[in-house]
This record gives C-alpha cells, structure tokens and sequence, in this order.
C-alpha cells in the first residue's frame, strides 16, 4: 500500500490523508443541531493550504472514512463560507 493511500490519526481529533495528486487534507466529523430541532451531520475537511470545504451527508448516508471515500466525498463537497470556519 502506498504511503498516501493511509489515513494519519492527528493528535488534535482530525484525521490526515491524501488526495490522488498528493494534497494533504484532514477531516473531522462533526454533529450540530439544525432549523427545527433537526441533527445536521456533516464532514468538515480542511487543505495543508488552508482551503476549507464542508461534506453534509444525507440522512442514510453511510459514515465510512476509507481514504477513497474521503477522496469521493471531498470532491463533491461544498466551500466553506467565511465565517463559517472548521472546527
């Protein structure tokens, strides 16, 4: 397996891993409470750069975090706002 195809556990809680063309990024997920008393769950990724993206999952989505499915799931996911920072 290559070096890269690992996810590397950081001691602040976030996760490491890399992207097919050798970018760094972390990810954290993470629980809030929504409009109306809903649960939103999502998955905040943040780039060794400092770009910010969010990865909110569908009801049934599954929470897997292999290296492919962070890679999957940070291509479809959003841009943080500012103001809207990682946590």
């Amino acid at each position: 397996m290559n070096k890269r195809d690992k996810l590397e556990p950081l001691a602040d809680g976030w996760v490491a891993f890399h992207t097919e063309s050798g970018d760094r990024w972390k990810h954290k997920d993470v629980t809030e409470n929504g409009a109306a008393g809903t649960t939103v769950h999502y998955r905040s990724f943040v780039s060794d750069k400092g770009e910010q993206k969010r990865y909110n999952f569908a009801p049934k989505d599954a929470r897997d975090s292999t290296v492919w499915d962070l890679r999957e799931q940070l291509r479809r996911s959003e841009p943080v706002t500012a103001g809207a920072g990682a946590r």
